[in-house]
């Protein structure tokens, strides 16, 4: 007889032991397929926003500002950026800057201060970067030359203001003065990120540096890159190169490209999450692999007499080895099939509707945006296809071991 069609005959015998196999399987590779998906939609949904609101893809900074968690002093940041814009610009794989300042004030509301983060840009040049328009959920983006703001939605309640009403503020220039600045509310922006939208507010840079006495000053300078989440790293190396070069050319050795990889220890602090998923995919294959051992060693064990009979007519120990593997080998490839459908199907469906995290996000200061969506791909369905069969081989070696330990007489004597 084939021996597929043995091996077929045999699992048929006892379907609810067989079900039982492939559910075990199938369950582990349809939540190693989720779970992949998920933690990619994650990390990317952290990386994306990181970049959006934050880093850019290279971000040009003075190099006394790397290790700082605070923005550098106003007079500690980066002069002549018109000339330095050119030569930015001009580094291949760069397709925007747009220069940038952050500062702290205190905002007044009733008699309470307020503490607050005035972003200072171009409105114009960030519709390929922080894309501000896509944030409105009233009002319009300022122009360039205006002297308008954007407040975050939540720093919009607090304050009690709205679209339309004057936003004054003092805060300290850049040469320990005050620099007062009187500014109408253009929009109400909502990043999505709960310690963003509290305390953030947007600037036209012209009025910024007027308000900050900054002439042609800024703080950083954020790149966008073609292909930014994999290139940034050698466009980031090169531009480091250029800003080496002649001072009358732009070039300043005072500062530095940094990728956004390399921007404080988020990339770092999110990299261990391949490890805790393969610890994941370890956990959970364990729990299956004991489930499907135990449910194939009984089946072996039932037919014992059966596979003495099948040595004494001339089967080998290799041919009953083949045979039993072969068993596990068909149920594994149903029940990874069916996990890997199951698995990519809630993936899919969530991938259009999202996971609202709202609640737990609200109070942490990380660039994550409340709704997640997991990010399945065909290599997510091929990690979690081999697994599985991997898992039906393994669960297989055990019980065709026990099984031609015995001599065809014992085999076939025993009950």
């Amino acid at each position: 007889m084939n021996l597929f069609k043995l091996s077929f005959r045999n699992i048929r015998r006892h379907p609810r032991r067989t079900l039982l196999t492939g559910l075990a399987i199938g369950i582990a590779v349809a939540a190693i397929t989720f779970m992949d998906a998920y933690i990619k939609g994650i990390t990317q949904t952290i990386f994306e926003t990181f970049i959006q609101l934050d880093a850019g893809h290279i971000k040009v900074i003075p190099k006394k500002a790397v290790d700082r968690s605070r923005p550098l002093p106003l007079d500690k940041g980066i002069k002549n950026i018109s000339r330095l814009l050119r030569l930015i610009k001009a580094e291949p794989g760069i397709t925007e800057v747009s220069p940038r300042i952050r500062f702290p004030v205190l905002l007044e509301n009733d008699g309470n201060s307020i503490p607050a983060l005035g972003v200072a840009l171009y409105p114009s040049r960030e519709q390929r970067l922080m894309n501000l328009e896509s944030q409105l959920v009233a009002g319009s983006v300022p122009s360039d030359s205006s002297w308008e703001t954007l407040l975050g939605i939540k720093l919009a309640e607090k304050l009690g203001l709205t679209v339309g009403d004057e936003l004054f503020m003092v805060t300290t220039d850049s040469y320990g003065g005050l620099g007062p600045g009187l500014y109408k509310i253009a929009g109400i922006v909502q990043s999505g990120v709960g310690y963003i939208d509290k305390k953030t507010f947007y600037v036209p840079l012209r009025a910024a540096q007027d308000q900050l006495a900054l002439d042609d000053g800024a703080l950083e300078i954020v790149c966008r890159v073609e292909n930014g989440l994999i290139e940034s790293i050698p466009v980031a190396a090169s531009l480091n190169e250029r800003l080496k070069g002649d001072s009358s050319e732009g070039g300043n050795p005072d500062i530095v490209a940094l990728p956004w990889q390399k921007q404080g220890n988020l990339y770092d602090l999110l990299s261990p999450v391949k490890v805790y998923s393969l610890i994941l995919m370890l956990l959970l294959g364990i729990i299956a692999l004991t489930t499907v051992v135990n449910t194939i060693l009984m089946s072996v064990m039932e037919r014992t007499r059966e596979i003495g009979a099948l040595r004494a007519l001339g089967f080998d120990r290799s041919t009953i080895v083949k045979m039993i593997i072969s068993e596990s080998m068909l149920i594994g490839v149903v029940g990874t099939l069916a996990g890997v459908n199951f698995g990519l199907t809630i993936a899919l469906i969530l991938q259009h509707t999202g996971i609202d995290f709202s609640n737990a996000v609200e109070s942490i200061e990380m660039p994550m945006k409340p709704i997640v969506y997991p990010n399945p791909d065909v290599l997510t369905a091929v990690k979690a296809a081999i697994f599985g069969l991997f898992l039906a081989l393994v669960a297989a070696w055990y019980p065709a071991r026990k099984a031609v330990k015995l001599t065809p007489a014992e085999a076939i004597r025993s009950n």
